[in-house]
């Protein structure tokens, strides 16, 4: 497996870099340890991370995944490869971090995260594919590091542990319909353009569709229409801020019905439409860009 770093922003209270990862088979790789507690946020690929107790967390777009220092984990990657955002808080901002959500965690001395992930809302996403933007296209510390502490904040405000319902009985069975559960959202994160039904995810898991629905949301905390419809927009909004292709073939590209139907569920989830979102985000380049100084023309004067 080969692991690229690249360092994006280095400042006295956070650290980002950009984590490349192409691996050479899908199955899990060998043992691993994060050197700093962080946090990471998928933004290409689908990866699933195996911790040491027996706890599987699958990656893609719209999840944010928390990382202790020294805490063993593997990956596997049945999809390809991923390129991941990390973020590093030094210790004094993320034990303030902590104190507001997780307070008896701010006391620990290590392994100050007790969840393993979080689903991002659709806030949250929009934060992610802004600070991302604002990144490769050179925009001003302050942006960065505000949108990268609200990410942190959010992420650990939806990483409470649910409780669990609806359990199945026995260890295998529990098991089992995690299992079926990860595998469905593996499918739906690496080809969010198909139509998908039930029916046919029901099957290539061997479950009964209602078997399938519950313990889908059980085990995700969503349903699994919702979770599709997450991992579009999540694409869609990186589309939208980083290409320039048209806003109705992004729409159809990722499975939505129409253009509009694409707009709307956009709107809905991010509070904006697409075109003046992409607007905002070519405005925002080009005040950066005017800010960078030019050097004076020889024998000017």
């Amino acid at each position: 497996m080969s692991l690229r770093h690249h360092p994006l922003h280095e400042g006295s209270l956070l650290r980002i870099a950009c984590v490349c990862c192409t691996p050479d088979h899908a199955g899990c790789g060998a043992l691993e340890h994060a050197g700093r507690d962080s946090l990471a946020l998928p933004l290409r690929g689908v990866f699933v991370k195996h911790h040491e107790g027996g706890a599987e967390v699958v990656a893609h777009a719209g999840q944010a995944l928390f990382f202790n220092a020294d805490e063993g984990y593997r990956v596997s990657h049945p999809a390809g490869g991923d390129d991941c955002l990390t973020l590093e808080a030094a210790d004094p901002l993320l034990r303030e971090l902590l104190a507001r959500f997780d307070a008896p965690a701010a006391e620990r001395e290590r392994h100050p995260f007790r969840a393993t992930h979080a689903s991002l809302p659709a806030a949250a996403a929009l934060q992610r594919g802004l600070l991302w933007h604002a990144l490769r296209h050179g925009g001003p510390t302050l942006e960065i590091e505000t949108r990268a502490l609200d990410l942190f904040a959010a992420a650990l405000a939806h990483a409470r542990p649910q409780a669990p319902h609806d359990e199945p009985r026995g260890p295998r069975a529990r098991r089992r319909r995690r299992e079926q559960a990860q595998a469905v959202a593996l499918r739906l994160a690496a080809q969010p353009e198909r139509d998908w039904s039930l029916d046919a995810l029901a099957r290539q898991v061997a479950a009964s569709p209602f078997h399938l629905a519950r313990g889908f949301r059980a085990t995700m905390g969503e349903p699994i229409h919702r979770y599709l419809l997450r991992v579009r927009l999540v694409r869609a909004l990186d589309a939208v801020l980083d290409s320039s292709a048209p806003l109705a073939a992004i729409a159809l590209d990722l499975g939505f019905a129409t253009p509009s139907h694409f707009a709307e569920a956009f709107r809905r989830a991010y509070g904006c439409a697409p075109s003046a979102l992409r607007r905002q985000a070519r405005a925002a380049q080009v005040r950066a860009l005017r800010k960078i100084p030019t050097a004076p023309r020889r024998g000017a004067g």
